[in-house]
């Protein structure tokens, strides 16, 4: 009987001795968990976050609320990050536009997004398009191109979301490889973008994808380009950019979370876990799909890989074009 007593006591020791040494991480997470969108409410960046949200509060067994602070580009949310507490009870959504685009072309970014942030997952991917409107008879990037040689008046500006986003400097870039003078049109936005290619007032335009496709089907708008690696599969008869011979046009945009730097390591283990458990879920690919996203699971290391590629590609492109933001 006394054997029995003592193994009983050893095991209950050794239970709460592991305990003790192996604290669970979920129970550490702080209640609310907020997810800080640099972008208005409605956008498609809230909307991909709400979605991740929803789910992650199962995942985590915590709540998670959305907490939007819009300004210039996401560049306030960013900045204003830089103070958020180290313990996970505040995570930045952020995407390529803060993190690699922003820093490169203005000088008041006050965050560097290698040093200041820390990568948690990567949530979601979208591509870029070149597209003209059906009005523009030009239905490969090869006729587009020498309709801007030729009549530079009329077809040789493209339009874009904002200044100094990456669809700038892929038009640049487009225009620098063919040798034509292609101008950018800045717009506040891509719904008025849009617009005007819908309405025939600029003759092309570069943007995400968004949701140009129902666009496409009514013959309303033509896709001559996509970025990224391989076509897509809603625009399969599209080429990439680089089956066209444009170089440096494969980076897709992205989507990802950071957290602040200095967050300890288990935590953001735990979080990226999460992250890239929600991203499986068939709820969120049917949020995101008509949104021009594709739900991504991305690990905090290939997060990381994904900026500094980004940095690398559009640094040179930026500095070579000579832009910078008034």
């Amino acid at each position: 009987m006394k054997a029995k007593n003592f193994l009983l006591t050893l095991a209950c020791t050794s239970v709460l001795t592991l305990g003790a040494a192996l604290p669970s991480v979920a129970a550490t997470l702080p209640d609310p968990i907020r997810l800080v969108v640099g972008y208005p409410p409605g956008g498609t960046a809230d909307a991909v976050a709400r979605a991740y949200a929803e789910k992650l509060r199962t995942a985590l067994g915590v709540s998670v609320v959305v907490d939007n602070r819009a300004g210039a580009g996401g560049q306030v949310a960013a900045q204003s990050f830089q103070q958020a507490p180290k313990n996970g009870s505040a995570l930045l959504v952020a995407n390529n536009h803060m993190m690699s685009t922003l820093p490169l072309t203005v000088p008041t970014v006050t965050y560097d997004p290698v040093k200041d942030f820390t990568p948690v997952a990567t949530i979601a991917q979208f591509e870029h398009i070149l597209s003209v409107g059906k009005n523009t008879p030009a239905n490969t990037l090869d006729e587009y191109i020498e309709l801007a040689r030729k009549e530079p008046s009329k077809y040789g500006m493209f339009g874009i979301p904002a200044a100094g986003s990456a669809p700038h400097f892929i038009g640049y870039t487009v225009g620098k490889k063919a040798d034509v003078t292609l101008t950018p049109v800045p717009y506040r936005g891509g719904a008025p973008l849009l617009t005007d290619l819908l309405g025939g007032h600029i003759p092309a335009g570069v943007d995400a994808i968004g949701t140009i496709t129902e666009f496409v089907a009514k013959g309303d708008v033509k896709v001559l380009a996509v970025t990224g690696k391989e076509r897509l599969a809603l625009l399969k008869d599209v080429p990439t950019f680089t089956e066209l011979g444009y170089e440096n046009l494969e980076a897709s945009g992205w989507m990802g979370i950071f957290a602040p730097v200095g967050t300890d390591p288990e935590l953001v283990k735990r979080l990226e876990a999460a992250f890239n458990e929600v991203g499986k879920n068939a709820d969120i690919e049917k949020t995101l799909v008509p949104l021009g996203f594709l739900p991504t699971s991305g690990t905090a290391k290939e997060l990381a890989e994904t900026l500094q590629n980004d940095l690398d590609t559009w640094g040179p492109i930026i500095k070579e074009s000579g832009y910078v933001a008034q």
